[in-house]
């Protein structure tokens, strides 16, 4: 018995090499997001590109960031034609992953969705929003009942710089974004941060994003490991990046 254990830890030992060397193919998204992440002349970069690098650097993994559009990055995900999917989490898609062995992560990287409107719109409640607008795969969970009856119409765009010119120009009654990567956009727009906030009174989601993947658990494994062992330096990065 204890032959075959020694064996069996030999093999294992021989086994990590090999996927060290091994070019896993990490799907991101192609939108800008910042600070969590965008891609930039081809450069995946930001807040999750500097945690998974972190990590790969620490267990010899060879990373390649493919960005592409969220929903042909799902699609590329569950057909295997990549490795590792960031962000994610269970519940988004559902219906489409049932069928598929996904593993996830631990959280990696915490957020706040929500309505944000003008500071002078703040507090008047949720009957005055008629046009909301939201980033192409946004999922605006806590107002899907009243989308779904018609109170509420959802104008989607693909650039968030689009949806807060129409907010301030009101031209939707309100976005369901991140406030984060909202003031973030609004100084790279030469606008106060102020120009667009979150109304805390309205609903809105707390959660975190994962890392996931179903060709390799092991790496999911080895990850959250990292995400416990380095907690410090995962929160300077954190830190680094205003998160």
């Amino acid at each position: 018995m204890k032959t075959r254990l020694a064996q069996l830890f030999c093999l294992c030992l021989l086994a990590l090499p090999c996927l060290a060397q091994e070019v896993i193919r990490v799907g991101v998204e192609l939108q800008p997001y910042q600070p969590y992440s965008d891609v930039e002349n081809g450069e995946y970069r930001g807040y999750a590109r500097d945690l998974l690098d972190a990590f790969a650097a620490e267990h010899g993994y060879r990373f390649v960031y493919v960005p592409l559009p969220v929903r042909r990055l799902l699609g590329d995900f569950l057909g295997g034609r990549v490795d590792l999917k960031f962000p994610d989490h269970p519940q988004w898609n559902a219906d489409q992953k049932a069928g598929h062995a996904i593993h996830y992560s631990r959280p990696a990287a915490p957020y706040v969705d929500g309505i944000l409107v003008k500071p002078q719109q703040l507090g008047q409640g949720v009957a005055r929003i008629r046009l909301l607008g939201t980033q192409n795969g946004f999922t605006p969970w806590p107002y899907l009942t009243e989308i779904h009856a018609g109170r509420i119409k959802l104008i989607q765009a693909n650039q968030i710089e689009s949806l807060l010119l129409m907010a301030i120009n009101d031209r939707v009654d309100a976005v369901y974004l991140n406030p984060r990567v909202v003031a973030h956009q609004l100084r790279l727009m030469d606008l106060a941060e102020q120009a667009l906030v979150l109304d805390p009174q309205l609903p809105h989601v707390e959660d975190h994003y994962y890392l996931s993947s179903i060709r390799y658990p092991q790496v999911i494994e080895a990850f959250n490991r990292f995400l416990e062992e380095r907690s410090e330096q995962v929160e300077a990065i954190r830190l680094r990046h205003g998160l």
